[in-house]
């Protein structure tokens, strides 16, 4: 009998359960239906929020960058360089995360107290936050504020996720975790970056004005993060510490001991490069447009452009940016040319031939000089575009290599390029601009190599393309089928391997007029 009992019991049980109702569970008396709360609550697949903004960085005229620091190390070495940014009247960011502010939240107020903004560093600083649901990351994001609002009385508005791609959910999820702004640095630096003055020094040159500078705290870098080369600093040659810098592979402790100096000789670099640091909110304000996107690259264009590692740095046809035509001497009518050494020899050569033909490429100046490079221009004494304005010339015709210091990236040369013609046409508003392309030179030099140069050029055509300038690929008529400068256009094979001869300057000048952008 009991064992009918026990069964018909069950029965009944499960018959409640699937129903909705619990045989053994009541509602409690004199609570609202409104009040009732799930033991587990069904989570909501996505979120109907704006997507939160996201700063990448800022293009402007002004030499500023933004500092921000990431994680946690310890409490003395946070501390320290805390102290030593608030003697120099330096500000940054500390991003921490929801962990930080709960186990060390006296150093996160200490660090708020002393001026410096504080950021939202998820839960734990993990990374790829992408692959998680919407609602999972503003939960963490969420519950991170209220640690940071309580450890330190301040409540973040940017967000900085770690190793993340910010995708549209994961910005919907900034939103819904009460953020206004998601940051992504522009470049990363951790305590292996560089361990002389020196060194900090050379990184300066790739500074990006606009930039923001990440120091991730207690953390390797990533391989996307070491920059467009990809190098891996566990790979430089060996370098001996200065007198009085540990070793950082004595012990595990002190690894990070440095961090605080190493802060010290990026901020006295950055400032003797003329860069100012302002905080995340002040970047936002130096904000200009230097060029108006006409439109975006076509998937074709894109594969015509891709740069093919191993290939040689040659193409069947020159590239273009849009139509052109053959031009005539009023083409160059109130021309300038600037360059560098290369186009001072062509310049020559254009005085030379108008010996005999005054009207030779009609009053064409060239404005030349050795070692010219965007970068020179940028910080002359004697800015360019307030020369040219005294000329009013019709046309402004660039050929402009770029700095060959260690460390200096592509996207720098064509930041400072776009930066540049910012300058050029704000005080030189009616004058047309057309980039050239960067000549190769002889195999076997020092310096910047033939690949290189043509990958550059690649960059060159995409940008001209992309803000509606007209483009020339005046290194086209002068490779050889390897992609150097052909030898029969070369000067000085036994010095430099890159100057033009007579039939070099008359090849690219016959090039240039045959190809008049439209």
């Amino acid at each position: 009998m009991n064992r009918w009992l026990t069964l018909l019991l069950l029965l009944l049980s499960l018959s409640l359960a699937l129903s909705g109702c619990s045989a053994f569970s009541k509602k409690p008396e004199n609570v609202p239906e409104t009040e009732m709360k799930t033991v587990t609550p069904t989570p909501v697949p996505g979120i109907d929020a704006v997507p939160a903004r996201l700063l990448q960085g800022v293009e402007t005229d002004q030499k500023v960058a933004a500092l921000i620091f990431e994680g946690y190390t310890d409490d003395l070495t946070v501390e320290a360089i805390a102290q030593l940014l608030q003697e120099r009247h330096v500000p940054a960011t500390f991003f921490v995360s929801g962990v930080t502010a709960d186990e060390h939240g006296e150093l996160v107020k200490k660090v708020a107290d002393m001026g410096f903004g504080i950021g939202n560093y998820g839960m734990s600083g993990a990374k790829k936050l992408e692959r998680l649901p919407a609602y999972q990351n503003a939960m963490q994001f969420e519950k991170t504020q209220h640690l940071i609002e309580k450890a330190a009385g301040v409540r973040p508005t940017f967000i900085r996720c770690n190793g993340t791609v910010y995708t549209e959910d994961v910005l919907r999820a900034v939103t819904a975790g009460g953020l206004e702004q998601a940051v992504e640095p522009s470049t990363y630096l951790n305590h292996r970056s560089f361990r002389t003055m020196g060194e900090a020094g050379v990184y300066t040159t790739s500074v990006i004005r606009g930039s923001i500078l990440s120091i991730k705290l207690g953390q390797e870098l990533d391989k996307d993060e070491f920059g467009d080369e990809g190098d891996k600093l566990d790979e430089r040659p060996a370098i001996d510490p200065s007198p009085g810098i540990r070793r950082e592979w004595e012990t595990s402790d002190e690894r990070f001991a440095d961090l605080p100096q190493m802060v010290g000789w990026l901020v006295d670099q950055l400032q003797q490069a003329g860069f100012q640091l302002v905080s995340l909110d002040e970047l936002e304000q130096c904000r200009v447009t230097l060029l108006e996107k006409q439109r975006e690259l076509s998937e074709e264009e894109k594969e015509l452009l891709a740069y093919r590692k191993g290939e040689p740095p040659v193409t069947k046809e020159p590239l273009s940016a849009g139509p052109f035509r053959a031009g005539t001497q009023e083409d160059f009518a109130g021309a300038v040319f600037i360059g560098d050494s290369v186009m001072a020899g062509v310049g020559d050569y254009v005085q030379w031939r108008r010996q005999i033909n005054p009207s030779y490429f009609a009053d064409a100046v060239f404005l030349t000089g050795n070692n010219t490079t965007v970068e020179s221009l940028l910080n002359d004494t004697n800015p360019i575009e307030d020369r040219l304005q005294t000329m009013n010339p019709r046309s402004i015709w660039l050929c402009l290599g770029f700095s060959s210091a260690d460390g200096y990236k592509r996207e720098v040369y064509l930041m400072n390029y776009r930066l540049l013609i910012y300058r050029i046409r704000k005080q030189n508003p009616e004058a047309r601009i057309i980039v050239m392309s960067i000549p190769p030179r002889l195999e076997g030099y020092t310096g910047v190599g033939n690949e290189q140069r043509f990958r550059l050029n690649q960059m060159l055509c995409a940008m001209a393309k992309m803000y509606g300038l007209g483009f020339v690929d005046a290194a086209f008529p002068l490779r050889d089928t390897a992609g150097a400068l052909d030898a029969g256009y070369c000067l000085d094979a036994v010095t430099y391997g890159r100057h033009l001869n007579d039939a070099g300057c008359e090849t690219l000048l016959s090039f240039i007029e045959m190809h008049i952008p439209e």
